[in-house]
């Protein structure tokens, strides 16, 4: 007899999330080198485009792929339009927490750059996953809740 291993729909959730995640920083990644390496564009434009597509794969990959969202489970009152400025202000705002923290821990009480990065970027993936999965991807109750 064979014994299957059930995983529950959180743990194959947060396993897909993690997944989108290495292929979000894969976009950056090679967007970055894209447009620096090979184009030769400015360092600082570089960023802000690799971000901007980092951003773009990770709403569609969580929207289709991670929290399997539909109009029907998110309530037609949230268009994809809302959900994804939803989406991009919530990865502001935990860009202005990285920032805010980096100042704070690093520049101000002189820690450790890369510990307090690492420490810093689980955080913000905490962070981003309640934000997508409480409030952008939040699906719709059925009447009988």
């Amino acid at each position: 007899m064979k014994n299957k291993l059930k995983l529950s729909p959180t743990v194959i959730e947060t396993i897909l999330y993690i997944i989108s995640g290495v292929l979000t920083t894969a976009v950056n990644f090679i967007t970055s080198y894209l447009l620096y390496n090979i184009c030769g564009v400015n360092e600082n434009i570089t960023n802000a485009v690799a971000w901007i597509a980092a951003i773009l794969f990770a709403f569609f990959s969580a929207h289709i792929f991670v929290f399997k969202t539909s109009d029907k489970e998110i309530g037609k009152n949230m268009s994809s339009i809302k959900r994804f400025l939803l989406f991009a202000l919530g990865r502001v705002f935990t860009l202005v927490v990285e920032l805010a923290a980096t100042f704070i821990f690093v520049t101000k009480l002189e820690n450790d750059f890369w510990l307090i990065k690492v420490i810093i970027s689980f955080v913000v993936i905490i962070l981003n996953y309640i934000i997508s999965k409480f409030i952008v991807f939040k699906k719709k109750k059925s009447g009988l809740d």
